[in-house]
């Protein structure tokens, strides 16, 4: 791949990402949640979506993808990313002094071409 299609390929999978939380904040909102925090980081990990759901503090990882090519959304978070994730969670908990119990769920996004996104929604989908 040469320097401008990967630059092409950049830009678009980062305005996947950035579509596909956008969509997963406004559906989270629609369920009855309340948005705390959208790209809050910590040293080396990232939380999409910090929100609270009844007596939840839920981080949220969104998966965005315009193929399947490279498999399911939901299974591209590794190891490492969980433990980044738990980190940059905890310490926003820790930060706002939040009381409630921590919960990791992941929502996917797919863009089939010509079709509506499809949005799925796995709660409680690790443990940090």
């Amino acid at each position: 791949m040469n320097a401008l299609k990967s630059d092409e390929f950049k830009s678009r999978s980062s305005h996947i990402g950035v579509r596909g939380e956008a969509i997963a904040a406004h559906y989270l909102e629609s369920i009855g949640c309340r948005i705390l925090a959208r790209n809050f980081r910590r040293y080396k990990g990232e939380v999409d979506i910090i929100c609270e759901e009844g007596s939840f503090l839920v981080a949220v990882e969104v998966k965005s993808r315009s193929g399947l090519l490279h498999g399911d959304p939901e299974t591209a978070i590794d190891q490492q990313q969980i433990e980044g994730i738990s980190q940059a969670a905890g310490f926003f908990q820790e930060l706002r002094g939040i009381q409630k119990e921590l919960r990791f769920d992941i929502i996917t996004i797919h863009f089939p071409k010509g079709k509506k996104a499809r949005l799925k929604h796995f709660r409680d989908a690790f443990h940090g």
